[in-house]
């Protein structure tokens, strides 16, 4: 008994010393490792050189299509509507017939009565069909004269002082994507919208294709002026703190430099005041970096936009 006692608490020394020893080994292991210097972090980016635009100051309004002129037809006659020679989009001349009226006064045979037209145009609406009844307060159709089309718009209070009678504009509608039409100011409302804080604005364009429909969504655009800038691109500014900075490659570091923007022009964007003009800024890889990151430069991005 006195044996097994021996034996048991040799063990237990065997285990105490053989867990020391491995507890040792861990110890000796975290202190070789933490005395290792850290692996060196290199960020790889891209850079670009600063590059020099034409820079256009634009004034964007929005609005919709609205007919030159709209008027409606109307029989002198009373009676029943027994025909009606034209159709919606039918392009109609000052006195052509349009519709042939049936008079109904009892006692009396009258020549069907020929509706004729008094001003050119195109059909937007048919009110009254075949059978209807009509007299000289209905009207039976209107007609839209669309040769040449209003565009109406509401433009920021803040801009209308760069808006004139006669300026030229860029028409965009969503219509017809890529494609430009040209117009020219005819009208500006003296009053302004107290809510909106918006001036309507009328232009006009001419739509001898009858393409431009009235009711249309439509973009406008006035070039104001033009002026040389100095532009980077858009992915290479970086916002810290409500602050727009870039980084600059210098010397195998990340140089966070603060920037004045301006505006934007397709992918690249003016900057006003921060930058010379000769500096290698990095533009890939930007918003993950920090001042005095040590970078790599892996490629030089192209200077084409």
């Amino acid at each position: 008994m006195k044996i097994f006692r021996i034996i048991i608490v040799l063990i237990l020394v065997a285990l105490v010393a053989f867990i020391g020893y491995r507890a040792s080994q861990n110890i000796q292991a975290k202190k070789k490792a933490m005395s290792q210097p850290a692996p060196e972090i290199i960020v790889p980016v891209e850079v670009v050189a600063p590059a020099k635009l034409e820079i256009a100051d634009k004034v964007h309004a929005v609005g919709s299509i609205q007919s030159d002129a709209e008027v409606s037809i109307f029989s002198k006659v009373a009676g029943k509507i027994a025909n009606n020679l034209v159709k919606m989009g039918s392009v109609i001349t000052p006195g052509q017939v349009v519709s042939v009226v049936n008079r109904d006064e009892v006692g009396y045979d009258y020549k069907p009565y020929e509706v004729k037209s008094d001003a050119k145009g195109v059909v937007a609406r048919i009110l009254l069909n075949p059978g209807a009844s009509v007299n000289p307060n209905s009207p039976i159709m209107n007609l839209v004269d669309i040769d040449l089309v209003k565009v109406v718009v509401a433009v920021d209070e803040k801009k209308i002082r760069f808006i004139g009678l006669g300026q030229s504009a860029r028409v965009t509608l969503e219509a017809y994507p890529g494609e430009a039409f040209a117009a020219k100011v005819t009208t500006i409302s003296p009053v302004g919208n107290a809510v909106s804080r918006t001036i309507d604005v009328e232009l006009s364009t001419p739509n001898p294709a009858h393409r431009i429909k009235p009711g249309m969504y439509v973009e406008v655009e006035w070039t104001i002026s033009s002026r040389p800038a100095t532009v980077v691109p858009l992915a290479s500014i970086i916002d810290r703190g409500g602050q727009k900075y870039v980084f600059l490659a210098a010397d195998g570091l990340a140089k966070m430099v603060p920037v004045a923007i301006g505006v934007v022009a397709g992918d690249a964007i003016e900057i006003v005041s921060g930058l010379a003009g000769g500096e290698k800024v990095i533009t890939t890889g930007a918003g993950q970096l920090n001042d005095k990151d040590k970078i790599r430069v892996v490629e030089k991005s192209a200077a084409g936009y």
